[in-house]
């Protein structure tokens, strides 16, 4: 038994609600991308020629050294015997944590070092340091 219906030439979509499900889907991202902005530590960042801005920060323990070589984990200062601990809990929460290190080009050298090492004491062995390409 088929049962044809007439077809209807009044049906319309409603664009009303879609319209206000996009405004708030843009409102939703620009405040986010304005709260992700203020949670780091102001840096000058060293250019480099062969520096590629990594495609995936996800899983990734951001780490902030000042030109006054002092040490943050997102905006939190630290010592270094604390960004052991630090790193030491994010490595048991999730082994694969990478670390992202912000360093601005007026860090001494041996700062990196300090952060290198004591990464490596506690299992963190993916570092990437952030760098411009010219």
């Amino acid at each position: 038994m088929n049962i044809k219906l007439p077809a209807r030439e009044d049906a319309a979509v409603d664009m009303a609600p879609m319209i206000d499900l996009v405004f708030l889907l843009l409102i939703f991202f620009m405040v986010a991308s304005v709260v992700t902005e203020l949670e780091k530590v102001e840096v000058e960042i060293p250019k480099s020629q062969y520096g590629k801005v990594p495609d995936d920060t996800k899983g990734r323990m951001m780490l902030s050294v000042d030109a006054n070589n002092q040490i943050y984990v997102g905006t939190q200062p630290v010592t270094t015997e604390e960004l052991k601990a630090l790193v030491d809990a994010e490595l048991d929460l999730n082994p694969d944590t990478r670390i992202l290190i912000r360093a601005d080009e007026r860090v001494e050298y041996k700062t990196c070092k300090e952060i290198m090492i004591a990464c490596g004491e506690v299992g963190a062995t993916d570092l990437i340091y952030a760098t411009f390409e010219e």
